[in-house]
């Protein structure tokens, strides 16, 4: 497990100095699209790989999960295939470098699902891990729609920015709020008077995201997609606040200073970030000016990508107990009191 933990690593550090090369090169699809793809691209190149690298401990065992295994060596190819999607113009050659990065996610989410099935038969799956899981199992969803956007295809249609921002919101409200959520609730003591609060928003996280998918994929069918938008959003964003909140009450108490300020910084920064997105999905609905979407995309985005999404990636990595040398195990480095 830790040559597991090196190669995620060495990963996250690649993908970091590519995402870095990348903001100075233009990319395909005017500046919206580049602002765009520079934060979409974020996550398959440093955040899967650091919050995958987080979330490890409860899988140390004695033979490596081949799925697992064939995830690590999937990523940093996949993501930076995914990458190069955005050097070439929409089309067939641009979606299909985005397949190995497909394949990555697959064999992540096909690990979450098996674990936490392996758990459940244990008898030892709790809320936490659930939420970890269902994290982990959204990222085919991104990785679908990014193909979607390098490939030129609009299901909607929805126009190529939103096809675009679906993929990020994949990548970012599926995948790494869920799975920040689910490490918050395993550092939380068992006793915690903050645990109920956690059950409820990190329920609304996973449930809230996919109410606004069926919502905006069923809008004008019956199902009533504006109205089933409207609660998805009002619970994503209510259950994303409190969320952030309880990472800003947990850091100061956490064992690791670092680790806690990034915790609490992070926190702060989905707040924020998703107080914006309230103003602008409910602004127009209560009759309250609101901003467009060319004015969220570097607030509410850099907020959810670097505020929330990578400093929360260092913190949570950063707190991840380290397999003992000795015979006795060491204890995790969790909250000394919430």
């Amino acid at each position: 497990m830790p040559a597991l933990s090196r190669r995620l690593s060495r990963s996250a550090l690649v993908g970091l100095v590519a995402w870095s090369a990348l903001l100075f090169v233009p990319l395909a699809g005017g500046a919206a699209h580049e602002l765009g793809a520079h934060l979409v691209l974020l996550a398959p190149l440093v955040l899967v790989p650091l919050y995958l690298d987080a979330a490890l401990p409860a899988s140390f065992e004695r033979r490596t999960d081949p799925a697992l295994a064939a995830a690590s060596w999937l990523i940093l190819p996949g993501a930076l295939a995914a990458a190069g999607s955005f050097l070439v113009p929409v089309g067939m050659w641009a979606g299909a470098l985005v397949v190995p990065w497909g394949l990555a996610t697959a064999a992540v989410a096909v690990w979450a699902l098996r674990g936490a099935w392996r758990r459940h038969q244990a008898g030892t799956l709790d809320a936490a891990e659930v939420v970890l899981a269902a994290g982990f199992a959204s990222l085919p969803g991104g990785a679908v729609w990014l193909g979607f956007a390098r490939a030129g295809i609009d299901p909607g249609p929805y126009g190529p920015l939103v096809v675009l921002l679906t993929a990020a919101h994949f990548h970012y409200g599926a995948f790494a709020a869920a799975v920040w959520s689910g490490l918050l609730g395993r550092a939380l003591p068992a006793g915690s008077r903050l645990r109920p609060a956690w059950a409820a928003t990190a329920a609304g996280l996973v449930v809230g995201f996919w109410l606004v998918a069926f919502g905006i994929a069923a809008s004008g069918g019956p199902a009533g997609g504006p109205a089933l938008e409207t609660v998805g959003v009002a619970l994503l964003t209510a259950s994303a606040m409190g969320t952030g909140a309880l990472g800003v009450a947990l850091g100061p108490t956490l064992a690791d200073r670092w680790a806690g300020l990034m915790v609490a910084v992070s926190g702060g920064a989905l707040a924020l970030a998703m107080g914006l997105a309230v103003w602008f999905h409910l602004g127009p609905r209560l009759g309250i000016a609101s901003p467009d979407v060319l004015w969220m995309l570097p607030r509410h985005g850099w907020l959810n990508a670097v505020g929330f999404g990578l400093w929360g990636a260092l913190g949570w990595r950063r707190l991840r107990p380290r397999p003992a040398r000795a015979a006795a195990p060491a204890a995790p480095p969790v909250a000394r009191a919430a």
